[in-house]
């Protein structure tokens, strides 16, 4: 399995540790090579809100060259595992910023053929509360890519580190990530399964939007490309 990790915090501390956790896991069920990228460092500006990457294309981007092999890493694996910690109730900047830099990838715009055969992790930790709203806008937002599947864990630490926690809860925690783990490698190993409902449903949607933009648009030729205007469904799937 290839993985594309993206690190949401360049701290060493309790999402990096459970992190960890998680692709040993992983490789205890076969070989895993992880492809990972630590915010900020691996894409230090912020986005501008140009929008050039949607109305001219993603070429035109001015940080291209950080945002450019994220992508590309993405694109080539068959997994993504996306980190956070819990700051102030949300996600890190470094992962707001990490997103906000792809909104061309939203279906409506030029979504990837893979992403719709794509599974994705989403994990965080927290010292208290605010897992499920750091983890939230993450799910929602590469859902919106056609993320086949979009799996999602979060732990409270109650504490500033990993091995300050009372040893049983230690155990507690890394049994549920490797459950985690489980679950996830079987979702990964199941290539052809079919994008949620939602995913299907938004595609169909947009495809009528799209026949509607002018065909001068980058949108609209690189919906023609793809051949889903003349109805070619972009994922092809096995029903069980």
């Amino acid at each position: 399995m290839k993985i594309a990790v993206i690190h949401g915090s360049p701290r060493r501390g309790n999402t990096l540790r459970a992190a960890e956790l998680f692709l040993e896991a992983l490789k205890k069920r076969g070989e895993v090579e992880a492809d990972e990228f630590f915010l900020p460092r691996d894409l230090p500006e912020f986005c501008k809100g140009c929008a050039a990457c949607v109305t001219r294309g993603e070429e035109f981007c001015p940080h291209r060259q950080y945002s450019g092999p994220i992508l590309d890493s993405m694109l080539k694996a068959d997994a993504l595992l996306l980190t956070t910690p819990v700051y102030v109730m949300s996600a890190s900047g470094g992962m707001k910023n990490f997103l906000d830099h792809y909104p061309f990838l939203f279906i409506n715009h030029r979504p990837r053929p893979e992403f719709f055969r794509k599974k994705a992790f989403v994990l965080s930790t927290a010292a208290g509360g605010g897992i499920k709203s750091a983890m939230k806008p993450i799910a929602t937002c590469i859902k919106y890519w056609g993320i086949n599947r979009v799996y999602q864990k979060g732990f409270r630490i109650f504490a500033l580190d990993w091995d300050s926690m009372p040893p049983e809860k230690q155990k507690k925690y890394e049994a549920e990530i490797d459950r985690c783990a489980e679950k996830f490698w079987r979702a990964v190993s199941k290539q052809d399964s079919a994008p949620t409902l939602f995913v299907r449903f938004y595609f169909a949607l947009c495809r009528w939007m799209v026949k509607n933009f002018r065909n001068s648009t980058p949108d609209y030729r690189y919906w023609q490309t793809q051949g889903w205007l003349d109805g070619k469904p972009p994922f092809v799937f096995k029903r069980d």
